[in-house]
């Protein structure tokens, strides 16, 4: 039965990937094809700001963006493609900033109404050519700016978006609310894929789990859903070997769908050998009954640490 039940939430979880609205340029591989778009962007750093520029002699704002897509997917797909920021905003297919991907274009009002357009690159960053500011020329900048935040307009996409966002690895060291000293009594760890559904970043993860305390392994096939960036919930049936106890007392694993679930908070992302990595924290409570039915938060609520890549392939 739970094996059926896994199986018809990845096929939902696959066909809902594969909803989503055209956007002006068909790509075989979204994913693939918006990591070389910010490639191409980044390949331009440092190049100097050209009002009207569209080379490597200098850029503007929209002159960046048309260039990186050229370099990219060659002129005829791009045929009707506009070259000011005003038209751009016209031409793409808008949608909201909590579902931006890499490779979407981020407009600002600057020295007036839609007169400035970037690249978003992903975490929070976009690639542009700025002609004022402490740094000029291709730069990358925050989103989270002051100047940027409270200039930003909208947001659109060229490419369709790419619904799988990778494969993830995890792994973290916890202790449990009843353990009888302070420090580590248990290792975690994550395998999971990723897609993004009806705008929240959604998937399958098998997080197994040692906990010294309590002498079990434990297995959970877990639904993780990102309520936003920095937060993720998740929740699932899970399989236990070896009895469970703690302080002299004997438990049984509870539960079925709700055998294991819990909250991840993702304070920090950073890369590391072009790698995307997070530090995170960690509560989940895993469902054991004492005697009689009775459940001892002691025993099932567990607290932890850890580090997550994400690979794209």
């Amino acid at each position: 039965m739970i094996k059926r039940r896994v199986a018809f939430f990845l096929v939902l979880l696959l066909g809902l990937a594969g909803l989503y609205a055209e956007a002006p340029l068909a790509v075989a591989a979204p994913k693939k094809a918006r990591a070389r778009l910010v490639e191409a962007a980044r390949s331009y750093f440092g190049v100097p700001y050209l009002y009207g520029g569209t080379s490597r002699e200098g850029f503007d704002c929209s002159g960046l963006v048309w260039k990186v897509y050229v370099d990219t997917f060659g002129r005829p797909p791009l045929a009707s493609m506009p070259r000011t920021a005003k038209d751009l905003f016209g031409f793409v297919e808008l949608e909201d900033r909590t579902k931006l991907q890499p490779g979407d274009l981020v407009f600002f009002d600057t020295t007036g109404p839609l007169s400035h357009v970037g690249i978003y690159a992903g975490e929070g960053s976009f690639i542009h050519a700025a002609s004022e500011g402490t740094k000029t020329g291709v730069i990358e900048s925050s989103l989270s700016e002051r100047y940027w935040a409270s200039h930003y307009v909208a947001s659109g996409r060229i490419l369709p978006p790419a619904e799988y966002l990778g494969i993830f690895l995890s792994a973290s060291l916890g202790t449990d609310l009843g353990a009888t000293s302070l420090g580590f009594h248990g290792l975690s760890a994550g395998l999971g894929a990723s897609y993004r559904i009806l705008g929240l970043e959604a998937g399958l993860e098998l997080r197994p789990a040692w906990n010294q305390d309590l002498g079990v392994f434990r297995l959970p096939l877990v639904l993780g859903i990102n309520l936003s960036r920095e937060l993720r919930v998740f929740a699932g049936p899970a399989l236990t070997l070896g009895q469970p106890s703690l302080g002299g007392v004997a438990y049984e694993a509870g539960g079925s769908w709700l055998a294991s679930l819990g909250l991840v908070w993702i304070p920090v992302r950073f890369k590391l050998g072009g790698q995307d990595m997070a530090v995170y924290a960690q509560v989940e409570y895993d469902r054991y009954l004492a005697s009689g039915g009775a459940e001892d938060l002691g025993a099932c609520l567990s607290a932890g640490a850890g580090l997550r890549l994400r690979l794209g392939f």
